[in-house]
């Protein structure tokens, strides 16, 4: 089909075309790359906020780009703990921090270590440790404490436990809650151990990495993660721990060119479509990344073409082949390692070269028979339906924005649950201190931390000025310092901010300048504004077409600026700030069924929460009700209507918080001396949310002012 030199050029063009086709492009590459960075960012900034000694990176496919819609790949994070140090040298421990030392034993296979505990000394040193620290902890036969790797696993059960999620995921190293992610948990090495050195010590053309790449790697930190060596005897096994790169590997998959991305991405999909039927995870996308890396420091650069793509993976092909045949396949950061030892048997390995050899003498067939996003098919079409691909776009722009919203909102909701701890005093200092931090963080971190503090301070600002404004009496005007607070506010998102200084203004009696700023955020309403929400059990997001395409050319921190609503939300603190009704809301766990039926994702019911565009019509019906206007009034009250008949994004009505715009629409009606509405409506909200629900009380509050007065 492509046998001379001139078919195979066409055939890697129609290649490259075909992952245009599915959106494997540099731009999107780089948006994948960006915005799980930024997720990244503000994960590690909310543990640093909230005082957990916890650092997080996102690993792998999802970071990289090196995904396809059809991969359908789960997201790989790494949870760094900051209150441990793990040393090769007991002179290198540091204070303040949980000291453990890592060492070798004539049981330990190549990248694995045992850990053992250290303790302080009387004068100041380290030495080993005696006595079990941890259930799970094992005294050697020279008496030292060993922490096994099973150490997080009743602590992660307890974790799933309590957010409902049942049992735990296990994929390798990882433990989690859920198939969409894999989590490990990390222990960080001090130095970097010997065997890493060979990345940097051994002989390469020079052409790449770069220099400036390996001196960057050379400060990534390595880690020490919990999975044992799978052919060690079980006693053995559970004693050991693998030593990671992932973030070394991360940074010089930063590095490859988009051709150098598109050989790699092709050979995943050739190795998850064909290979993993025959070999499973024991060969795996890490073995592929392996060897991509070694050709593109051992091939020279100019290879690396649109119209070389198919020449360039038959190169990659080649350098499995010959470690196949000498069944070693080495580690590209660490000296002495096979990645083929406790994967494949010999047989196995003798049938995966039988396998890679017939994959590169038919490669161009294997290519066109690609199913995973109809690739195959893509190639051999070779002209393609822009608005397919835009559809395309546009829904991983969709997923992507979700994510990033969704780490921005968790990280709201943490700080009001730590904020719903203190008494006013100290939840002043506290949002003042995450003030101070972001601020360091605007002016003097990195790009991506200035990206994440600029999402996060604007949240934090209105949460500042709604808890000064609570502090002060209805009979005291409000201080320009919290006027001044407010004005950034106005920058989370297109209008939960305004709506929060609009409701303040009600809350005081300033109803000429709440009614001014309501004016103007029922004017930012359109066609094109993303709606989302992300509280657990609730969560949806509508992100309209028009919303998506504009994503096509604007910055996802920007467009979630710009062009999206999220849940306006209150804490305890902010109740003065809040119309009176709506308090009600946060008090809706009142039974033990009520309890039961709660679990710790579900901490944002302790707050106040509503959707933009219900309280905006709320909001405007209660002044204008103050004012006097019935036209203006009543337009308000048949809005609130109209978005609970009519809001696209919730599909059903357990979506969002309709029990709570159900509840604010009843109490304008009670306001209008309907209570037999109002009663209906109660009842709406309790058939889609039977527990947790205020209704309940309303309904008893109506049935004694009203139904008893009748008797």
């Amino acid at each position: 089909m492509t046998s001379n030199k001139k078919s195979r050029e066409e055939f890697s063009r129609d290649v490259y075309e075909a992952f245009q086709a599915i959106c494997v492009t540099s731009n999107m590459i780089h948006r994948r790359r960006h915005d799980h960075l930024m997720q990244d960012t503000m994960s590690t900034t909310r543990c640093k906020l909230l005082g957990e000694p916890v650092s997080t990176f996102i690993v792998g496919s999802q970071v990289e780009g090196s995904t396809t819609i059809g991969m359908r790949s789960d997201t790989d994070r790494v949870y760094r703990l900051d209150n441990v140090q793990v040393v090769l040298k007991l002179d290198a421990w540091q204070t303040g921090k949980i000291n453990l030392l890592a060492f070798k034993d004539q049981t330990t296979p190549p990248q694995f270590y045992k850990l053992c505990r250290l303790q302080p000394t009387t004068d100041g040193r380290q030495e080993y440790m005696r006595h079990p620290d941890h259930e799970t902890d094992v005294v050697d036969e020279q008496g030292r404490v060993l922490v096994c790797n099973t150490v997080f696993d009743n602590e992660i059960k307890r974790a799933c436990e309590v957010v409902g999620e049942g049992e735990i995921v296990k994929h390798g190293p990882s433990r989690s809650y859920s198939d969409e992610f894999d989590i490990v948990d990390a222990l960080p090495c001090h130095d970097l151990p010997e065997e890493c050195e060979s990345l940097f010590t051994r002989s390469r053309p020079g052409h790449w990495p770069k220099s400036e790449t390996l001196e960057f790697a050379r400060h990534c930190q390595v880690f020490f993660i919990p999975q044992g060596h799978p052919h060690s005897p079980l006693n053995e096994r559970k004693l050991q721990w693998r030593l990671s790169t992932s973030l070394t590997e991360r940074k010089l998959m930063f590095d490859f060119t988009e051709e150098q991305m598109l050989v790699f991405i092709l050979l995943k999909m050739l190795q998850k479509e064909y290979c993993k039927s025959k070999f499973g995870d024991n060969v795996s996308t890490f073995h592929i990344k392996t060897a991509m890396m070694f050709c593109i420091e051992s091939h020279p650069p100019d290879i690396w073409r649109i119209d070389n793509i198919v020449e360039c993976a038959i190169y990659c092909i080649n350098i499995l082949i010959q470690w196949a045949q000498d069944n070693v396949c080495p580690h590209f950061t660490m000296g002495g390692v096979n990645l083929f030892d406790g994967k494949l048997s010999e047989p196995d390995i003798r049938e995966l070269e039988t396998f890679l050899i017939n994959l590169n003498k038919n490669i161009t067939e294997y290519i066109c028979k690609l199913k995973m996003d109809s690739f195959g098919v893509k190639v051999l079409q070779k002209v393609h339906d822009k608005e397919s691909i835009i559809e395309q776009q546009t829904g991983i722009l969709r997923e992507i924005t979700l994510k990033v919203r969704s780490t921005q909102c968790a990280t709201f909701q943490h700080i009001y649950l730590q904020l719903g701890k203190m008494d006013v005093n100290n939840a002043v200092c506290c949002v003042s201190d995450h003030l101070t931090y972001l601020r360091g963080l605007q002016s003097l971190g990195s790009d991506m931390q200035r990206e994440a503090a600029n999402l996060l301070l604007p949240f934090l600002y209105g949460t500042l000025a709604s808890i000064k404004a609570s502090c002060i009496t209805t009979q005291q005007p409000v201080t320009q310092d919290i006027i001044d607070f407010y004005q950034p506010s106005f920058d989370c998102d297109l209008m939960s901010g305004k709506l929060k200084y609009a409701s303040m203004l009600y809350c005081r009696g300033q109803y000429d300048q709440a009614a001014h700023m309501l004016n103007h955020c029922e004017g930012l309403l359109g066609p094109d504004v993303a709606h989302i929400c992300v509280c657990v059990g609730r969560h949806y997001g509508y992100l309209p077409d028009t919303f998506l395409r504009k994503a096509l050319n604007t910055s996802t921190v920007d467009l979630l600026k710009t062009s999206s609503t999220l849940c306006v939300m209150f804490c305890k603190h902010e109740l003065p700030c809040v119309p009176e009704h709506l308090q009600h809301e946060m008090y809706r766990t009142q039974t033990q069924e009520d309890k039961n039926e709660r679990n710790l994702s579900h901490e944002w019911m302790d707050l106040v929460v509503i959707e933009c565009e219900p309280f905006l019509f709320f909001l405007q019906y209660l002044v204008y009700r103050q004012k006097g206007n019935l036209s203006k009034r009543k337009s308000a009250m048949s809005h609130l209507v109209d978005f609970i008949n009519n809001a696209k994004w919730l599909c059903d009505n357990a979506k969002g918080h309709m029990d709570t715009a159900f509840h604010v629409l009843a109490h304008c009606c009670e306001l209008e001396n309907r209570p037999d509405v109002a009663w209906q409506l109660y009842q709406r909200s309790i058939n889609i949310h039977p527990t947790n629900n205020i209704a309940w009380v309303h309904l008893i509050r109506l049935f004694r002012k009203y139904l008893l007065r009748e008797t």
